[in-house]
């Protein structure tokens, strides 16, 4: 097992990303850099959190659907995972697949995915392990996995858990679906987790936990910005808030300033109003049929889709190619 060379160049992309993102009417971040080593390990104490029920419930009914997709395509030999994090999830797959060779966890926080690694390889031995290091929504990582030390006919599921479909733009995560394909092959396929829950109690209280995990991790932004970037946040003048937009169907994360003040980034300076807001995630909830739509738009089929009913309607869909 070893790290391959092909990492994103840290440090410019998440300048560039942060000095554009302040620079517009809203001030953003994009939310892929939320996960610094930092950033990783909040988000795993955010998912042990009582109100963030997603990771809860998936975890729940993957102890249903890795039996029955161990039926439904007994043939699967790899799994490849864009944005692995702690691979906890995974290891229902690992353990539950009959014919699975190798593992392919992808992240972009590089120590945090060794460290995963290295565990993984320690608990399932006779897997081989191919970390990947960057950004997965990049379309050029295919061509990465495709070039890697992978059997060329081996059959591939995608796993792409944690509702993480829904941090993108319909339009991005459109995109990210067709992207998929490729890493996918023609005879793979896709099994993703869509937070399919509309109750706004529930989803606000998910992305605001009374223990103030999820501000921490919002907030672990601005620390990363102030020690990679050399800029001068003022952390403790940031809030944490989450909204949910009705209109968009998502809940939005912000870092809200309570004060009037200015912070210095490459020589440059930034103006922030009391009030005024950085939006650093946008988490989109898909009602199923409107993401089963979506799906086949971009060339997957539906093969068998499983919702919780006891606490939201978080939904597991299992998608074949149809190209």
């Amino acid at each position: 097992m070893n790290l391959p060379a092909e990492q994103i160049d840290t440090a410019n992309d998440f300048g560039h990303d942060v000095l554009y993102g302040l620079s517009q009417p809203q001030k953003s971040i994009p939310c892929k850099w939320f996960y610094d080593e930092a950033g990783s390990l909040l988000f795993e104490a955010i998912t042990r959190t009582a109100e963030y029920y997603p990771t809860r419930v998936e975890t729940r009914l993957l102890t249903e659907v890795v039996p029955a997709l161990a039926r439904i395509k007994p043939g699967i030999q790899c799994v490849i995972e864009p944005g692995s994090g702690a691979s906890v999830k995974t290891r229902a797959l690992l353990q539950g697949l009959p014919l699975l060779r190798t593992y392919v966890p992808m992240d972009i926080s590089a120590d945090f995915l060794h460290e995963v690694s290295l565990q993984l390889q320690r608990d399932f031995p006779a897997l081989a392990i191919h970390p990947l290091v960057g950004d997965f929504s990049d379309a050029g990582f295919a061509s990465a996995i495709n070039t890697a030390d992978l059997p060329i006919d081996s059959e591939r599921l995608v796993f792409f858990p944690g509702s993480t479909i829904g941090n993108f733009h319909p339009e991005a995560a459109a995109r990210l679906l067709e992207q998929f394909h490729a890493l996918a092959g023609m005879s793979g396929c896709l099994l993703i987790g869509v937070d399919t829950t509309q109750d706004e109690k529930r989803l606000l209280a998910a992305y605001n936990d009374a223990a103030g995990i999820t501000a921490a991790f919002n907030q672990n932004l601005l620390k990363r910005a102030n020690r990679e970037l050399g800029a001068d946040f003022d952390v403790h003048s940031f809030s944490h808030e989450a909204r949910f937009n009705r209109s968009e169907g998502r809940i939005e994360m912000h870092l809200v300033s309570t004060r009037k003040q200015s912070v210095q980034l490459a020589g440059q300076r930034f103006k922030f109003d009391a009030g005024e807001s950085i939006y650093t995630e946008s988490c989109y909830k898909y009602r199923s049929a409107a993401f089963i739509a979506m799906a086949q738009a971009c060339g997957w089929h539906l093969k068998q889709q499983w919702q919780d009913e006891q606490e939201s309607a978080f939904t597991l869909f299992l998608l074949r190619s149809a190209r």
